[in-house]
């Protein structure tokens, strides 16, 4: 379920009422006279001006997610190669779609990158949650697509290991968690630096 707020509005609103009270009463001489004279001219809010803070109070529209009660979805393509590096660092390409019924961020709190998960096949190495993320280009609306270079950087020991490219909703849950299949294969890490 979705919950729309629109932070920064009470601001504006009171930015609005002070600015009022403040050309009030900058328009009431101070003498108590009348009013009947004729008055300066105010500042006030032109119709173009107006147009602009209805703009701005629309960008900073936040989307407020109940993430336990959203749909949760997405659509990872591409492929693990079968052998990456162990002394430098490795990207593997892989197009993401958005399938959630909420927007994907792709900076600052609730966004969602991609990252990895890896055990060994032959090797006794095993990460789950602290390896390398990947952020988003930009933010993924529900059915949109994007393409990402997943950096993949944590494995320095030689061995063959199935490595799983996931997608992390950061603070929350692994995508996996939700049943999202991930990219994963079975890759020998070696020595780049030899070659």
């Amino acid at each position: 379920m979705k919950i729309m707020k629109y932070t920064g509005i009470a601001t504006v609103l009171l930015l609005l009422l002070f600015s009022s009270l403040f050309v009030f009463s900058c328009g009431i001489p101070a003498d108590g006279a009348s009013g009947n004279e004729e008055k300066e001219d105010t500042p006030g809010f032109t119709e173009e001006e107006l147009e602009q803070l209805e703009e701005a109070i629309a960008e900073e529209e936040i989307e407020i997610v109940d993430y336990d009660n959203a749909l949760i979805g997405a659509e990872l393509y591409g492929y693990m190669p079968s052998f990456l590096c162990t002394d430098t660092d490795n990207y593997v390409k892989i197009e993401v779609t958005n399938t959630s019924d909420f927007t994907w961020r792709a900076d600052g709190d609730n966004c969602v990158r991609i990252g990895y998960h890896y055990y060994g096949q032959d090797v006794d190495y095993t990460e789950y949650d602290k390896t390398a993320r990947s952020s988003l280009p930009e933010n993924l609306e529900p059915g949109e697509t994007a393409t990402v270079e997943v950096l993949i950087n944590d494995i320095n020991n030689t061995g063959a290991y199935v490595v799983q490219i996931d997608l992390v909703l950061e603070g929350h849950f692994w995508f996996s968690s939700k049943d999202i299949p991930m990219i994963d294969g079975r890759v020998f890490f070696g020595s780049c630096m030899n070659n």
